[in-house]
């Protein structure tokens, strides 16, 4: 049965439109009711618990994100009218970093790209919230102190690679603050390797040979320029940021009239040059003629000066196209560069080369990113199963013999013989003293003589 909104709540959903707004608010109420709080008595660690509660692993990581922000401002409207205790957006004006971290950050300036400040930031931001509701500060921690904190970011439902970069993050800054002199516990007593999560080990997920197929042959008749833009994606093995960053002239020429794509600086801040096939071409050529031809990407809006097309777009074009395709798991834009590494492979160019096609900066993140195709894999694995058949596959009964020719049984070994030939075979490489070598001998042994019986009785 659903829970019953107060007034307050039936006064919000009014002002907002929406399922998720809807959704959030029941859940919100039943949560207290579940807890038997009421919105006066609701404390901020109560909320935080509640925006842990709404991490849910079978949603997407944004549609949850959605959720957490419509709590917060349906809690941020409560605190207006009077009815909640606390001020959401003070805290978060409250929780800027201070000084000490503010010099660390314009210390990395110089040296890091701004995307890895930022996550340095946000780290920081995690650690001082949590330090600041108890009172603690970085430069007396102990090793006591800090071991909550890493149990409550796995109960948030972090994932593994979140709370390894916060910790890592959090790690370098006791270090910065130790070569500082403005620490009394070695960093590595605080934050100990043992506590990192392992982080988990993806296959790579090339899409299936069907899949991929239908997916190119719907992208190229597309009307879309986005799907023709996820297209050359997936024959030239970029991410989906470099494709956004693509200049409107990105085709080079090598001096032998190959032509190659001019990579922007992309994750590992590194450029690079694909070689183009004549689709691929025929593409950027059909993306270039779209006008304005004086815009500076070549995905685009419409009006010059404008920034690159929005990842967001891309991935719904994606999502359209591939709708109904036989492959099991959901299709991503990363699956297409995963898809052009191991086809890459499977043609038989060397790791090196695919490598430098993918812009990789060490051998093992081409391993981890590209593997052996399962079509390679099933054929590898049928050919050893005919070779195992072969090996053990017992001999076939010998054929009836024609007339006035000489009796199988007649040229078939003797008995007798085979019996002494591996009793000798054991004498002579196995330690006769072996118990199990002495029975199985007197076994032989009693073998030979029933042979010998036998052959007595039907002479």
């Amino acid at each position: 049965m659903p829970t019953k909104l107060p007034p307050p709540a039936r006064r919000f959903l009014r002002t907002t439109d929406g399922r998720r707004a809807r959704t959030i608010v029941h859940e919100f109420h039943h949560w207290l009711e579940q807890r038997r709080l009421t919105m006066v008595e609701l404390t901020p660690d109560d909320f935080e618990q509640f925006l842990t509660h709404l991490r849910n692993p079978h949603v997407p990581v944004r549609t949850s994100a959605d959720h957490r922000q419509l709590a917060r401002q349906y809690v941020q409207w409560l605190h207006d009218r009077g009815l909640v205790g606390f001020d959401l957006e003070r805290r978060r004006r409250a929780h800027s970093l201070p000084a000490m971290a503010r010099e660390f950050i314009a210390a990395l300036t110089p040296t890091h790209r701004p995307d890895t400040c930022r996550a340095y930031a946000y780290a920081l931001r995690t650690f001082y919230r949590w330090l600041d509701l108890r009172g603690l500060e970085p430069q007396r921690l102990t090793r006591q102190d800090l071991v909550p904190w890493f149990q409550e970011l796995h109960a948030k439902g972090l994932y593994p690679l979140t709370r390894h970069h916060i910790l890592v993050h959090v790690r370098v800054y006791l270090y910065w603050l130790s070569e500082h002199l403005r620490m009394r516990t070695a960093p590595d007593e605080l934050v100990r390797q043992s506590d990192f999560p392992k982080l988990p080990q993806y296959l790579p997920r090339p899409l299936t040979v069907e899949a991929d197929r239908e997916l190119q042959r719907r992208l190229r008749t597309a009307k879309e320029p986005g799907a023709w833009g996820l297209l050359l994606m997936r024959r030239t093995g970029l991410r989906i940021g470099e494709l956004r960053g693509l200049e409107y002239d990105c085709v080079r020429d090598d001096g032998g009239h190959r032509p190659l794509l001019k990579v922007p600086l992309g994750k590992l801040n590194n450029e690079r040059l694909v070689p183009l096939d004549d689709d691929s071409v025929e593409l950027i050529r059909r993306l270039q003629s779209i006008p304005p031809r004086s815009r500076p990407w070549l995905l685009s809006r419409a009006r010059p000066g404008s920034p690159p097309t929005m990842r967001n777009w891309l991935e719904r074009i994606l999502k359209a196209h591939s709708h109904g395709l036989p492959d099991p798991a959901r299709i991503t834009s990363h699956r297409l560069r995963h898809t052009y590494a191991t086809e890459m492979l499977s043609a038989g160019m060397s790791l090196p080369g695919v490598m430098r096609l993918l812009g990789h900066r060490d051998f093992r993140m081409t391993l981890r990113y590209t593997a052996i195709t399962p079509e390679t894999v099933g054929d590898e694995y049928n050919k050893a199963l005919a070779q195992l058949a072969t090996k053990y596959r017992l001999p076939a009964p010998p054929a009836p013999a024609p007339a006035g020719a000489t009796s199988p049984s007649a040229l078939a070994p003797d008995p007798d013989e085979l019996l002494e030939n591996l009793a000798r075979w054991l004498r002579n490489h196995v330690p006769s003293s072996h118990p199990l070598v002495r029975a199985l001998l007197k076994r032989i042994e009693r073998l030979r003589l029933e042979v010998r019986n036998l052959r007595s009785s039907n002479p």
